[in-house]
């Protein structure tokens, strides 16, 4: 199917307007009172629902229409119950964002939530009204303001924007194709030095950090946005729905 240039930018911004944010808590009341914190930082005509685990275990016909998923977590015994919903939200839609909120006393495993599906991890002790400086962090995030949509184009071995082309080596095609095809945009250390041809047993980290480190300043330099970060002990995870990939050539003359 061959796309114009005018099409491919709808579906982009089309995509950007589900806007809809949803929070989900052990119980109503909780992910009523965070109702209340989100509504502080979002535009006042965005819709807020609320829900609690037990409803979020039945297929959620309308999660194409929120942007963010808030699974607020208020006790570390909730563990095993939480990341279940995450997953459960992962498997039925890859392209919201869902955050996770720690809150309370307790120690928590943010790297299992990672793997198993969320963006991104918010912590402070407690759901009060002082408490939303995680929030605004947040908001101010590349996941929530991201504003750009990037094509790999495995074919022509580049990356294209809306007006810009960047041209990537044949690695650098392959971990960007990896990423985007996880379900958790998430590559470690060990994934991406294999698909860098790279024996797992005996690399050098630093080479591979170096490569990735070059990989990410051609996409910041050309887009302006930071879209591979660093997991601490793991690897590398790119920003959700940042770059999708297209097997055809889009039409002559849609990129410069």
């Amino acid at each position: 199917m061959m796309l114009t240039r005018n099409s491919t930018l709808r579906s982009h911004h089309q995509a950007n307007e589900q806007a809809g944010v949803l929070a989900i808590g052990r119980t109503r009341s909780v992910a009523e009172h965070f109702r209340t914190l989100v509504a502080a930082h979002v535009h006042s005509d965005t819709p807020i629902d609320v829900s609690c685990y037990g409803n979020s275990s039945k297929k959620n016909k309308n999660l194409g229409s929120y942007r963010a998923i808030f699974v607020i977590i208020d006790s570390p015994h909730l563990f095993d119950e939480s990341l279940a919903v995450v997953e459960s939200l992962r498997s039925e839609n890859l392209k919201l964002i869902i955050c996770v909120v720690l809150s309370g006393k307790g120690t928590y495993s943010k790297m299992k939530y990672y793997l198993a599906g969320a963006d991104y991890c918010i912590k402070h002790s407690t759901l009060s009204d002082d408490g939303t400086d995680a929030l605004a962090e947040f908001f101010s995030s590349e996941e929530w303001q991201r504003d750009i949509n990037l094509v790999l184009d495995p074919t022509r071995i580049c990356l294209l924007g809306t007006s810009k082309k960047l041209d990537i080596t044949f690695s650098e095609m392959e971990i960007l194709e990896a990423f985007s095809q996880t379900k958790n945009c998430i590559l470690s250390h060990d994934e991406i030095a294999k698909i860098m041809g790279l024996n797992i047993n005996f690399y050098d980290p630093r080479a591979l950090e170096k490569s990735i480190s070059r990989l990410r300043g051609k996409i910041k330099d050309m887009y302006g946005t930071n879209a591979i970060q660093s997991i601490r002990g793991h690897g590398y995870r790119l920003i959700r729905g940042l770059i999708s990939t297209a097997y055809l050539l889009l039409c002559v003359g849609v990129f410069p």
